[in-house]
């Protein structure tokens, strides 16, 4: 597991001075692009492949809208979500979580799996892990908004190897700064779990897509 991160200011912008577009993402080692129609392939493909997880969370956020009307307890649950001011908004989303390494990320969800869904054969369980792994975090933690994205390291902090890809870092967060998925924050008591399973507090980080990246997911 990842060690103990230092503590940073969550208005930082950008690290090393980069804008967040500059900075390469974990599955941009294609050549410089050419023409439009190529720039538009790897936007596809970033979104397909590194916002999958991120895809499905938001999914899972937009299932219960009926339900909600008719449970009353839902109100008083809302009351009761952590407290917690937003950053200063920025060009780029930001996520309220924690740095992880993808096969540490993987691994933790087969386990994970093996308890919510024995059901599940081998292959499925692996398959699932490495679709959709933070849906066997929400199912353990019942965090409905957690999800994994790439972010950009803070300037100064020492974010272990294994857990950086290119120059970003790869972050389980609770939930970001936008209304979707802010609005469904988990209460303090299941951060408080979620903390002492990571073993480090959650942080405020600057993701390597837009503002305008994320509005579109959640349509």
């Amino acid at each position: 597991r990842c060690a103990e991160p230092s503590s940073w200011e969550s208005g930082i912008t950008y690290a090393n001075g980069h804008h967040p577009e500059q900075i390469k993402h974990p599955l941009r080692r294609h050549a410089p692009l050419t023409c439009s129609c190529e720039a538009i392939a790897l936007l596809l493909l970033l979104y397909n492949l590194s916002s999958l997880d991120e895809a499905m969370s938001s999914m899972q956020l937009g299932e219960p809208k009926q339900d909600q009307q008719h449970d009353s307890g839902r109100t008083k649950e809302s009351r009761r979500r952590i407290n917690i001011i937003l950053p200063p908004p920025q060009h780029n989303a930001q996520m309220y979580g924690y740095y992880i390494s993808e096969e540490w990320l993987y691994q933790t969800a087969l386990s994970f799996l093996a308890k919510v869904h024995p059901d599940f054969s081998e292959s499925k369980a692996r398959s699932n892990a490495r679709v959709n792994p933070t849906y066997s975090f929400r199912k353990t933690f019942h965090i409905r908004s957690l999800s994994t994205t790439y972010a950009i390291p803070p300037p100064g902090q020492i974010i272990p190897a294994e857990c950086m890809y290119d120059n970003t870092v790869c972050v389980l967060y609770i939930f970001n700064d936008q209304p979707e998925s802010y609005n469904y924050r988990p209460i303090q008591k299941q951060v408080d779990e979620l903390t002492r399973f990571m073993g480090r507090e959650p942080q405020w980080w600057v993701g390597v897509m837009s503002v305008k990246f994320y509005r579109s997911m959640y349509r």
